[in-house]
């Protein structure tokens, strides 16, 4: 264990030498999660009917995601699919430099390495946990399986797929056209979706990475939306206040991504 923090220790610093670049370490996800946990938790999941899902869950094994794992490195080949039950996961698009940039974001809605059915075994994108949770990992094989033998599931799946293209696409126009402001809030009321919490464990300079902007430009938005009594932010933790003042100052581009997400994966009853 003392060698494996060393390791994760290492990468952290030398990841501190590449401009805009964040701390990452690689992994299946990290330690096997020993409690019990619901199938229900995740949205996509649920949505099986039970067939396929009495095929799918004996393969399934619940893990812990740690902040800055790298569940799928870029151009590499998918090996496991997740699920999460909680948490964040960022899709990232990452430059030869080092710099990288978010361009999708994955909570317990949906799955993450399910492009592997359609779009062949290697990652387009780095999948990076960045708040921490859980999530049901299963080898890809054992996904390929069930995505080719159901059209029901694939159907599912492929929706999905879509809801990330989509992001992906939105990602691109809200960089080019809307203010780091409306974007900040844009991305907060993701985050507070995703997590289902009013406390988000964000650092400006996490959020600069994934903006795409200066840590300083991020601050100077971050003490306006604090002025204006929207959220509370102290060491790393950002407590939305006003979710209704925020989604007044978010881009449009919030609004689109959501409604894309219930209508491909419908909220739980």
């Amino acid at each position: 264990m003392s060698q494996l923090v060393s390791t994760a220790g290492a990468i952290r610093r030398a990841s501190r030498s590449m401009p805009w670049s964040l701390s990452h370490r690689r992994g299946d996800g990290a330690a096997h999660v020993q409690k019990p946990n619901t199938i229900g938790e995740n949205r996509l999941l649920k949505r099986l009917g039970a067939e396929d899902l009495s095929r799918l869950q004996p393969n399934l094994k619940e893990i812990s995601m740690e902040r800055g794992v790298v569940l799928h490195p870029a151009g590499e080949p998918i090996e496991h699919v997740y699920f999460p039950l909680s948490g964040m996961i960022s899709i990232l698009a990452v430059m030869r430099t080092g710099e990288q940039i978010e361009t999708a974001i994955v909570g317990r809605e949906g799955v993450v390495g399910a492009s592997i059915g359609s779009n062949g075994s290697q990652s387009a994108g780095q999948s990076t946990v960045q708040i921490v949770g859980t999530a049901w990992q299963v080898q890809a094989s054992n996904f390929l399986e069930l995505y080719k033998a159901s059209e029901p599931f694939r159907k599912l799946t492929n929706r999905f797929q879509n809801v990330i293209f989509l992001q992906a696409q939105q990602s691109a126009a809200c960089h080019a056209l809307h203010s780091v402001e409306a974007r900040l809030c844009r991305w907060l009321l993701q985050s507070q979706d995703t997590t289902e919490t009013d406390m988000v464990p964000l650092t400006q300079e996490f959020l600069s990475h994934m903006l795409g902007v200066q840590r300083t430009s991020v601050s100077l938005c971050a003490h306006t939306l604090q002025k204006a009594g929207l959220i509370r932010y102290s060491r790393g933790q950002i407590r939305i206040i006003d979710r209704t003042g925020l989604k007044e100052s978010a881009c449009e581009c919030y609004d689109v991504v959501r409604e894309h997400i219930n209508k491909a994966v419908p909220p739980l009853s």
